[in-house]
């Protein structure tokens, strides 16, 4: 039996002799590292979609990073590309702990309050987008519970040391579809009903006014007529940007308005001389000939007076001479997101055609009807035609949303304008909408009445939208 249990052992002893001699050399111990540290962490739940919204923080306490950095050194496990740190590199960090100049940065588990990611990070790279870490960094939580113990582990996850915290905060703005409140002297805009027909488009009824018409130079306080009606916008597909409507339609209705400021240099103020009616059409219809259209949005609006007020309804007393802005139109072609411009928003630009009608009215006690003081004028005489160009940069998302766009626009009769429009809100919740606008080769006296050298007007805003 014994002789059978020698001869066993010496054959086992002798294939393994052979075996090792004839099996390749392994593999390199860092190479075996890896494959393992791959194999480990494939073995967790994979949330790296959701990076930039973990919590982050980088511990700044001097003391309390001594204490952790001390935990290391007793557990010898600071790692160098998988390899152990010597004590004599150990002893040449000492200056830095010493000074303060070593920080801690850490990120939270997405799904629980574990620290996912710990490293010691030199101070002069906590701004680099990707810093030069000191060590091998951490990633595994149970590992640095083990290197720290409990308890201080415990006290990192509390946070309730010195700290700077770098989570991200997610501000975008998410736009509703089922009530929208837009509160803007110039152009408000409520939003009270919505219809869908197929669970992904949407149809929304809305009321706004508007107040003046940039487009033909002509300011709310010099055009006394505030317009209100109703206006349906449809979305082919919902989108988080408002703006990619497919279509939307406007119907109203010109009402008489008072002066809330009075002109400078025009010696007469316009006079409404009746009601009107005004619409608007906006789309991008020529997408469907050519997809790389979809983003030139082409707008056609306009305002035709319907009738003619009677006399005693301008509340004159005396003999008065006066003008009257009764007809416009406008057309116009924006062709958005021509590029990006990173943070700031994407770049826009329009070119358009405007013409307005002036007509110079009598008024005369005791007269029913005022009298028409140009009557040779046909319709076509009595309108000035305006060609304008207009650039911006647009931002819907984020923190701040905001629109800046420059005007430049100029008249067959020879004068022209530019100007600048601003709309800045915050959470697309309040903001602010203003305007300036300056002529230039503008005769006052032959414009006495519809022209300013210049105008600015201002409104706050306020949105409730969901």
């Amino acid at each position: 039996m014994k002789l059978k249990l020698l001869f066993l052992i010496f054959i086992l002893v002798t294939s393994f002799s052979v075996y090792a001699q004839e099996v390749e050399p392994a593999e390199p111990i860092d190479d075996v590292i890896k494959e393992l540290n791959n194999i480990y962490s494939n073995l967790e739940y994979n949330t790296i979609a959701f990076d930039d919204l973990k919590r982050k923080w980088i511990i700044t306490d001097p003391i309390f990073i001594r204490e952790i950095f001390n935990r290391f050194v007793v557990n010898n496990a600071l790692r160098r590309n998988y390899r152990k740190v010597t004590i004599e590199e150990i002893k040449q960090l000492a200056e830095d702990i010493y000074e303060g100049r070593l920080l801690i940065d850490l990120r939270q588990r997405y799904y629980d309050d574990e620290v996912e990611f710990f490293a010691f990070l030199p101070e002069n790279e906590i701004d680099k987008k990707e810093p030069k870490l000191l060590f091998d960094p951490i990633v595994d939580p149970y590992y640095l519970n083990e290197i720290l113990g409990n308890k201080l582990y415990e006290r990192i996850k509390e946070q309730t040391y010195a700290l700077n915290v770098l989570t991200k905060e997610d501000y975008d703005v998410k736009t509703g579809y089922f009530f929208d409140v837009n509160l803007n002297i110039m152009e408000p805009e409520i939003m009270f009903w919505s219809t869908t027909s197929n669970y992904r488009n949407k149809y929304l009824l809305s009321a706004f006014g508007k107040w003046g018409n940039d487009n033909i130079f002509v300011p709310g306080w010099n055009l006394p007529n505030y317009v209100f009606g109703f206006g349906i916008t449809y979305f082919q597909s919902l989108s988080n940007n408002p703006r990619n409507f497919t279509y939307k339609v406007r119907l109203g209705i010109g009402s008489p308005s008072g002066q809330v400021y009075k002109p400078v240099t025009a010696k007469q103020k316009l006079y409404n001389s009746g009601q009107n009616i005004y619409f608007s059409i906006t789309g991008d219809p020529l997408k469907y000939v050519w997809e790389e259209l979809e983003d030139l949005e082409l707008n056609l609006q306009g305002q035709f007076s319907m009738q003619e007020m009677d006399a005693s309804a301008y509340g004159l007393k005396v003999a008065t001479d006066f003008y009257t802005l009764r007809n416009y139109w406008n057309i116009e072609g924006r062709w958005r997101n021509l590029f990006n411009m990173f943070d700031f928003g994407n770049f826009e630009a329009a070119v358009g055609v405007a013409s307005h009608d002036i007509n110079r009215f009598r008024y005369t006690p005791g007269q029913k009807k005022t009298v028409d003081l140009d009557p040779k004028k046909d319709t076509f005489d009595r309108f000035t035609h305006f060609g304008y160009v207009d650039v911006g940069v647009v931002r819907t998302g984020g923190l701040i949303q905001h629109s800046i766009n420059f005007v430049f626009g100029h008249s067959v009769e020879g004068f022209g304008y530019y100007g600048l429009k601003t709309k800045v809100m915050l959470s697309d919740t309040f903001g602010f909408d203003v305007r300036f606008y300056s002529a230039y080769n503008s005769d006052l006296s032959k414009f006495p009445v519809w022209r300013e050298e210049s105008y600015i007007v201002f409104s706050p805003v306020l949105r409730i939208n969901y």
